[in-house]
């Protein structure tokens, strides 16, 4: 009782602290802001005030959500600490200590007894006498509870049990230690980590970000952080949770987006939602979509560029019909400028000018002399007394050139080799014929569409890695030579090109790679080996980690996805022991499905259920069951790309697999997942059915007409046996 009465005494002298703390910042926010005038200075100290005001509102609700006694080995002290999702200090003491801080690592990966973490000085060590966590609420202390090891308290179980709107907000008191000794990693560390669904891979990618900015914040900006999405929707996402992580001016983009701002010409990219809809319905050949997604791709490019530098030094350096210099030392002095992969062919270009002009400056005599003889011959061919002057003219001007080494005219001459991202793969495409060294079957398909959509001024998903490629070889971005580190989530709807891309076209940044093959759905450009990745990416240098348990869904929903998962060659998940109702199988007419929905729908909301999803495999069939509830009164969004599910926690929604990916739901029903739907001989359909299954936090119902998929007719053979 003395030590509940002592722990409700220090959270009230914290809040009263951060009170006094605030009043103090809105102060000089208000002092700063009148005095900005013009002076950059003044703003950003300003915006730094805004922020810190803003951290310090958010912690009067939870100032801390844990405490760590900490006895340390080298002098013997004893010190409290409070950990919080925002450090806090008055004057030089620390009232709470910041989640991202080394120490606050104990709480996350030690367990009470004798334990180190390491500092900016090194490793320390000594006794953790206590680990406490705190459920607190609008200031108000509602309970404590004294832990070993985090995966197994009470805390976390409370978490897994809420609802979707409230998951967030305890989410940095919740971190796994498999989850914290990721987003602790070394910034130069380059990461692949491979994630069941609902392993947190999304959770852990945005911490490892906020981490990152706090303890690398007097080197790095946050404007040097790079993350990349799958998707408008995850997008919209990152941008509401990212703030209250403390990050606000890190990049966020899907890799449309990125390809758009790096070779910084407006184009128009088809939506790949419109592909994966018609590969998910079989009315499109994936193979020229694998085919350019793939570093075999690449490699014909690389023999196009070949024969288009070739091409720019193929003629003779001339003033008129004098050469100056032939082609062949123009090309041994282009190809000398080829000294590292990172050279673009602007810079290249420029070389080669400065090279041939110290050659003809230094060899100015004997040109001279060269022109001398050229001009002789000239005249002996000559009649006219006025063409004779021309050439006179003609003739003094090209001599006064030689003298000024050419530059202007070699500008000239390579002026042709000037050209933007986009008109070079269009020359790529148009002669494609000539670099095809795989004798690939589809090449006269591949050409033909691929040049209809750029007539249409149109590029594919696919075309973004070469448009990518080609922009880095004319000329790189700089503003991406600048970002230190990036973030891709659900990474493994890229092909082999687009990793090769990323890590070329960002040559000073680490990645840290997030994503689960079980949820390939994007499967004819995307890959099925992390490993391949680590070659492509790091050259086998990075480190692949996995994430085998499951912290969103119930062991019952598990047991289900396993059973399909284990149908397309992935491993199981490691279950966190929390349990719930067991998975309903619904064997319906079609005609009645929509009926039964409504009434599911009108049950779990009675339950208190604030995110519900009908999940359907394709737009279209979600569109038809979303017309099916309207006609019954049950009037609800159908989710496309252009919605923001951040804006509106209480969402009941009829959703496609596709967007579904990486969104999670209180309760879910699939709608009529029957063989002739989700066959169980496609793999890609089985991934769709294991994205759909696993999105579930608490309850899930399997509607179906006809036969269930033989994964899901095995689960319930063994219900039965069992």
């Amino acid at each position: 009782m003395e030590e509940l009465k002592a722990e409700k005494e220090h959270l009230r002298e914290t809040i009263a602290i951060i009170k006094i703390l605030l009043k103090e910042q809105m102060s000089l926010e208000k002092i700063y802001s009148e005095h900005l005038g013009s002076r950059e200075e003044l703003w950003r100290i300003a915006n730094r005030k805004k922020i810190h005001i803003h951290n310090l509102e958010s912690s009067l609700d939870t100032p801390y959500f844990a405490r760590i006694d900490f006895t340390f080995e080298k002098d013997g002290k004893l010190q409290t600490i409070y950990i919080g999702k925002n450090g806090i200090m008055q004057n030089t003491n620390i009232i709470v200590t910041d989640w991202r801080a080394p120490i606050s690592s104990l709480y996350y990966d030690s367990e009470v007894g004798h334990c180190s973490f390491t500092s900016p000085e090194g490793e320390v060590s000594g006794n953790l006498e206590l680990k406490r966590q705190y459920e607190i609420n609008s200031g108000n202390l509602i309970s404590y509870y004294d832990v070993d090891l985090v995966s197994t308290d009470a805390l976390l179980q409370k978490y897994l049990n809420s609802n979707n709107d409230s998951r967030l907000k305890s989410i940095v008191s919740t971190i796994q230690k498999e989850q914290n000794e990721v987003i602790r990693r070394n910034l130069f560390d380059n990461l692949i980590i491979q994630g069941v669904a609902g392993s947190g891979k999304t959770t852990v990618a945005l911490h490892r970000i906020a981490y990152l900015v706090y303890n690398y914040r007097d080197s790095i900006k946050q404007n040097q952080y790079l993350v990349i999405g799958p998707n408008p929707i995850f997008i919209k996402y990152i941008s509401s949770v990212l703030p209250e992580l403390d990050v606000s001016s890190v990049k966020q983009c899907t890799f449309e987006g990125f390809a758009q701002n790096y070779i910084d010409e407006e184009i128009n990219i088809n939506s790949p939602d419109k592909k994966v809809t018609q590969s998910i319905a079989g009315k499109i050949d994936n193979d020229i979509d694998k085919f350019k997604s793939s570093m075999n791709y690449k490699t014909m490019l690389d023999q196009f560029l070949q024969v288009y530098f070739y091409s720019i030094t193929a003629k003779d350096f001339t003033l008129d019909d004098f050469t100056v210099l032939n082609s062949q030392k123009v090309k041994e002095v282009f190809d000398s400028t080829y000294t590292s992969t990172h050279i673009s062919l602007a810079s290249r270009i420029e070389l080669t000018i400065e090279k041939l002009s110290r050659i003809i400056e230094d060899n100015i005599d004997s040109i001279t002399t060269a022109f001398t003889d050229y001009t002789f011959q000239a005249f002996a061919n000559l009649q006219d007394p006025k063409e004779e002057e021309k050439m006179r003219k003609k003739i003094v001007k090209n001599r006064e050139e030689l003298h000024k080494f050419c530059k202007s005219s070699l500008r000239k001459y390579f002026a042709k080799a000037k050209i933007d991202a986009t008109k070079l793969y269009k020359l790529f495409i148009s002669s494609i014929e000539n670099y095809d060294i795989f004798n690939y079957k589809y090449l006269k398909t591949l050409k033909k569409d691929t040049m209809k959509n750029i007539k249409n001024g149109c590029y594919d998903f696919e075309d973004l890695a070469s448009l990518i490629y080609l922009q880095k070889v004319i000329a790189p971005n700089p503003e991406y030579s600048r970002i230190r580190h990036v973030v891709v989530d659900e990474a493994q709807d890229l092909g082999e090109f687009n990793f090769f891309v990323l890590k070329s076209a960002l040559p000073s940044s680490t990645f840290s790679i997030f994503g689960d093959l079980a949820q390939s759905i994007y499967d004819y450009r995307g890959i099925d080996n992390w490993n391949i990745v680590n070659k492509i990416m790091f050259d086998n240098n990075g480190r692949i980690i996995n994430f085998k348990k499951s912290y969103r869904t119930t062991s019952e929903i598990m047991e289900v996805a396993d059973e399909v998962s284990e149908s397309i060659g992935m491993i199981h998940s490691d279950l966190v022991v929390r349990h719930g109702k067991e998975v309903d199988f619904t064997p319906l007419e079609q005609q009645n499905i929509p009926s039964y929905i409504a009434g599911k729908i009108k049950e779990y909301k009675e339950k208190g259920y604030k995110t519900i999803a009908i999940i359907s495999k394709t737009n279209l069939l979600s569109c038809y069951i979303n017309d099916g509830l309207a006609e019954l009164g049950v009037n609800i969004p159908n989710i496309t790309l252009n919605d923001d599910l951040s804006e509106d926690n209480n969402k009941v929604c009829t959703i496609s697999n596709q967007l579904a990916k990486g969104l999670e739901f209180d309760a879910v029903i699939i709608n009529n997942a029957n063989e002739n739907i989700y066959s169980s001989s496609s793999n890609l359909d089985m991934k769709l059915l294991y994205v759909a299954i696993t999105r579930a936090l608490h309850e899930l119902d399997i509607v179906y007409s006809g036969e269930l998929p033989s994964p899901l007719r095995l689960y319930l053979k063994k219900k039965i046996m069992f």
